[in-house]
Formats: C-alpha cells, sequence, structure tokens
C-alpha cells in the first residue's frame, strides 16, 4: 500500500494518474476525496509481479449530496449529505507500506505543509519526498539543499525507515523512474518483517512442547543433544518436518519452557 499526499494542486492525482500509465491532464480539477486504484509492478528485472494499491489522498474531501429527487417548495428539510472519504475520517498510514508526500518547487506554502505532515508519519514507513513541477525549474522557491537539510535533521528515533527526496515533473514523466526504484523499499521491507513474523511464530512453537523421540529417530535425536528414549522440545520435530502441537494443545505446553534454555537456540529471538 503506498499512499500518495501533500497539500493542494501539488499534482498527487497527476501522479496518480501517470502510475496507471495514463496522460497529463492539463486542466486542474480538484479531488474530493480520496482515490483508490491498484497497479502491477515489477520487482527489479524478476518476473514476479507485484500488486500495488496507491492512494489518492484528500485531506479534507468535500462532502456529496443526497436526495436530489423531488422537493417540495415549503420543504424546510435541507438535503442530506454523504460524509467524504479525507484523511480525517480514515487513518490512511493503517497498514501502509510506503507515502510518497509531494510539494510544488515552485511554491512555498506547499512545502511547508511538508515541514508540518512529514515528522507525522509513523517511523515505520519510508517515505519519498518528491518535489513537482520540475518542468518549471526557474520559477523554484524551493532548494533541493533545503529539503535534504530539514530531512537530514529530523528528529527520528533509532531504527526508523529512510526518507528520500527526488524531483519529478508529470508533465514529461520526469522522475517516475526513480519513483518505480523507491518502491522497492517498502517491498523489500515488507518481505522482511513477513519473514520476522513467521520466524517469531516458529520460535515459540519450537519451545512449546516437550515430546518422545519415535522409534528409528535416536541417530537424529543425538545430534540435538538428546539421548535414546528421553524427551526432548519439539524444536527438533519442527525441524525434522513433524507436526509441532497437537490437536488440542492444553495449557501445561506453554509452561516451564525457556528460549535461553533450548539446546537448538544460539541467538536472541525478537
Amino acid at each position: 500500500k503506498i499512499v500518495i499526499r501533500g497539500d493542494r494542486n501539488t499534482g498527487k492525482t497527476a501522479l496518480w494518474h501517470r502510475l496507471q500509465g495514463r496522460p497529463f491532464v492539463e486542466e486542474y480539477i480538484p479531488t474530493q476525496e480520496i482515490q483508490v486504484t491498484s497497479i502491477h509492478w515489477s520487482y527489479k528485472t524478476t518476473d514476479d509481479i507485484v500488486k500495488v494499491e496507491v492512494w489518492d489522498v484528500v485531506d479534507k474531501g468535500k462532502c456529496k449530496k443526497r436526495g436530489d429527487g423531488l422537493k417540495m417548495e415549503n420543504d424546510p428539510q435541507e438535503a442530506e449529505s454523504d460524509m467524504a472519504l479525507d484523511a480525517e475520517f480514515l487513518d490512511v498510514y493503517k497498514s501502509c507500506n510506503g507515502v510518497v508526500m509531494m510539494f510544488d518547487i515552485t511554491k512555498q506554502w506547499t512545502f511547508n505543509y511538508i515541514l508540518r505532515e512529514l515528522p507525522k508519519v509513523p517511523t515505520h514507513v519510508p517515505v519519498c519526498v518528491l518535489g513537482n513541477y520540475r518542468d518549471m525549474g526557474e520559477h523554484r522557491v524551493i532548494l533541493p539543499d533545503d529539503v535534504r537539510d530539514f530531512i537530514d535533521n529530523l528528529d527520528r528515533p533509532p531504527g526508523s525507515s529512510s526518507f528520500r527526496y527526488a524531483e519529478a515533473s508529470m508533465k514529461n514523466s520526469f522522475g517516475l523512474k526513480y519513483l518505480h526504484k523507491f518502491f522497492n523499499i517498502p517491498f523489500l521491507q515488507l518481505q522482511k518483517d513477513v519473514r520476522l513474523t513467521q520466524g517469531r511464530g516458529c520460535a515459540v512453537l519450537l519451545v512449546s512442547e516437550e515430546v518422545r523421540a519415535p522409534a528409528g529417530w535416536d541417530c537424529c535425536w543425538g545430534r540435538f543433544g538428546g539421548k535414546a528414549g528421553s524427551s526432548q522440545t519439539c524444536a527438533v520435530l519442527a525441524l525434522l518436518g513433524r507436526p509441532v502441537l497437537p490437536a488440542e494443545p492444553s495449557p501445561h505446553h506453554w509452561v516451564g519452557y525457556s528460549l535461553e534454555g533450548s539446546p537448538l537456540l544460539s541467538c536472541s529471538i525478537p
């Protein structure tokens, strides 16, 4: 999930269209509420196709009126309105894997949005700060060094995801190639998080139950420090591809086992 954010008239919807392979539209039409689409993206030169969900985020949407049917002339009741899907209504960072934060390099007030909103992005989410309207560089008021200095001086806890800065033009597609490369970062981070989660679950199972070695497994059992006919944690069974837990594990399966005491675990587990 990639979220596109920025102040009004910074090219968010134009980028949203460009990522779908659609042409650039010169006319400015304000977006009324959040738009979501899915695009296909491939990691580097592999044949693996990744489905990327792209959100064009509106901070303050415009409510849609309903009940446009027949109205009585003296009816004092006003038409009801549907709430707009915007950043005030939804937590756009929920399950988010990456953010593209856009501003107009020719308008200072759009960069003020970056100064205000960038520190609010969750620290685990990688961000690409994108300076749009690069084709109008002669009217620039925001210098690249100003952006990089701000990013470098942000007070972020250790282990936070990285910020990147790039410039683009939706008119001539400048910078889109870099943006596609930026998608590598949230993609690889997502893979890492999934594997860590899977590993964390395995670690619990590896030390969860004490079992007796089946007949014929004594040769393997001894390699892990167990004696023939003795009991050992089911870590051995897990590594050998056997079921880890019984169909209905009881509470005592989870009591009295320590990660440090397992002969199979020589490193710390998150």
